[in-house]
């Protein structure tokens, strides 16, 4: 009996021993051999400078030479050359202009005098056709965008008259300018003495006049905002 129980532990510790270590040299043998290997870094590539190698995979360019550029001489220029182009510019003269004749010269000047007075020369400028407006004005002119309502006009300087009382009764005739400006709802606004008669009280009628005169709104055909206009009062004897 204790001999089996003695051959029966060698035999369990037999076993256990096998198995201990087969499976530790089952563990070493599961592992790959370990390979050291030493990395080496390749040298830069040279871009853009010509050391004498060709860099693979790229063209080499060759180096295109500068033109050599011909130098033009200019001659110098003698005193005598210098004096000829001076002469030449100081003879070229520009034409004369043409004499003008008398009538010539006769209309210019009453183009000018047009020019520098409002309405002389020309009574009805930018007046359309149909106005009547009396011997109590010398003449009209318009400012602003072209009016072309002669009955609103009529109306306005029949107001203008009935209100204008001349207190001058002499021998010589006698002419003032008033302008002024007429708003869009019929409102005068900046009404002045644009160019005296020398008579303070024939100068003020005619603004007074101008002034109350109330004329309508601005008709619906005309596109401006106002109508700006120099009238000329006259008296003749």
């Amino acid at each position: 009996m204790n001999l089996a129980i003695v051959i029966s532990l060698v035999l369990h510790m037999l076993i256990f021993t096998y198995l201990f270590w087969g499976e530790k040299r089952g563990q070493k043998d599961a592992y790959p051999a370990i390979m050291t290997v030493d990395l080496v870094s390749m040298p830069p590539i040279s871009r853009g400078v010509n050391t004498g190698t060709e860099t693979p995979g790229t063209p080499q360019v060759e180096a295109t030479k500068p033109k050599a550029q011909t130098k033009v001489e200019q001659k110098p220029t003698t005193p005598r050359v210098a004096e000829v182009k001076k002469r030449k510019r100081t003879n070229t003269k520009k034409p004369k202009p043409k004499p003008q004749t008398k009538t010539e010269k006769a209309d210019n000047e009453k183009k000018t005098k047009n020019t520098d007075q409002p309405g002389a020369g020309d009574e009805r400028f930018g007046l359309p056709e149909g106005v009547d407006y009396g011997s109590e004005f010398g003449s009209v002119k318009l400012e602003g965008d072209p009016f072309e309502t002669p009955t609103f006009l009529n109306i306005l300087f029949a107001k203008i008259k009935t209100r204008w009382d001349n207190p001058y009764q002499g021998t010589g005739k006698v002419i003032c300018t008033i302008y002024f400006t007429i708003l869009r709802n019929g409102t005068v606004v900046d009404a002045i003495i644009e160019q005296s008669s020398g008579i303070s009280a024939f100068d003020q009628s005619a603004l007074r006049a101008v002034i109350s005169s109330s004329p309508p709104p601005l008709p619906m055909q005309y596109t401006g905002n106002q109508l700006g206009i120099h009238l000329q009062f006259q008296y003749l004897p």
